[in-house]
């Protein structure tokens, strides 16, 4: 029902056509809200598809515009350079995947869309982490331990905070083998037309078997595939990061 409405719905009107109880239907939203299949709108309340619910091949691949202006420019980043392309939302407090492009490149990077990822560890987790502010940043990463996926995985939370930071003025995020191992990211934010970051792109590859691919570039032409999506969402140029020139120093970029 909510794949065929163009509007998000309230509890007692999706009640009303289901003819089911409230109560009900409040207990129905409650779990797919929780595991992502539905999205509940901050400021109404009401309900619409999430994004996990493409991989049940609903109409929101179609329809949904932040999907149909990253597409393009994601495949052709994939080409051009032979990295995974990726784009990410937050969807309650998760970080979920919306698109998963893969390249003719030497490595497979297997994350479906509707799959989770993590904020701490991945380049576009970092760029939203850093666009949500120190307010939401514990409810974000929860209040437990941060989990470890490589050696380079940063667990600490003030070491996190500070490099937020640094991501906040920069324009973008980077993970060097902070969540798969031998695998580099650049990450970017995606805005819309009031300038909000609403989404994240990244690019993956591996250095080991892709030598020519360099740090630098990969971050540059993320960000400008990132500032192109944004500008066809009606963000304007103004509010926008440039990939100026980014200086290398001891191996990192700075």
């Amino acid at each position: 029902m909510l794949d065929a409405e163009r509007q998000p719905l309230g509890i007692r009107e999706i009640a009303r056509r289901l003819a089911l109880s409230p109560s009900i239907v409040q207990r129905l939203i409650r779990s797919l809200h929780q595991a992502n299949f539905v999205s509940q709108d901050a400021e109404t309340q009401r309900y619409s598809l999430g994004y996990r619910s493409l991989s049940l091949g609903s109409s929101l691949a179609t329809e949904d515009n932040l999907i149909s202006a990253a597409m393009p420019v994601l495949s052709r980043m994939t080409r051009e350079l032979e990295v995974n392309a990726f784009l990410a939302v937050v969807s309650g407090d998760r970080l979920v995947y919306v698109l998963a492009l893969q390249s003719a490149g030497p490595i497979a990077i297997r994350s479906a869309s509707g799959t989770v990822a993590a904020f701490h560890s991945t380049a576009m987790g970092k760029v939203m982490l850093a666009e949500e502010g120190p307010r939401r940043f514990d409810e974000l990463l929860g209040r437990g331990t941060l989990e470890r996926f490589t050696e380079a995985t940063v667990t600490d939370r003030k070491a996190l905070a500070a490099q937020l930071e640094e991501i906040r003025n920069q324009g973008y995020a980077t993970s060097e083998e902070e969540n798969l191992p031998g695998v580099v990211a650049a990450g970017a934010c995606v805005r819309n037309a009031s300038g909000r970051c609403i989404a994240a792109i990244s690019a993956a590859y591996a250095p080991h078997l892709q030598p020519a691919l360099k740090l630098p570039q990969a971050i540059a032409a993320t960000m400008r595939a990132a500032n192109e999506i944004s500008l066809s969402l009606g963000c304007p140029e103004t509010l926008l990061k440039k990939a100026g020139p980014l200086a290398v120093v001891g191996g990192n970029v700075a």
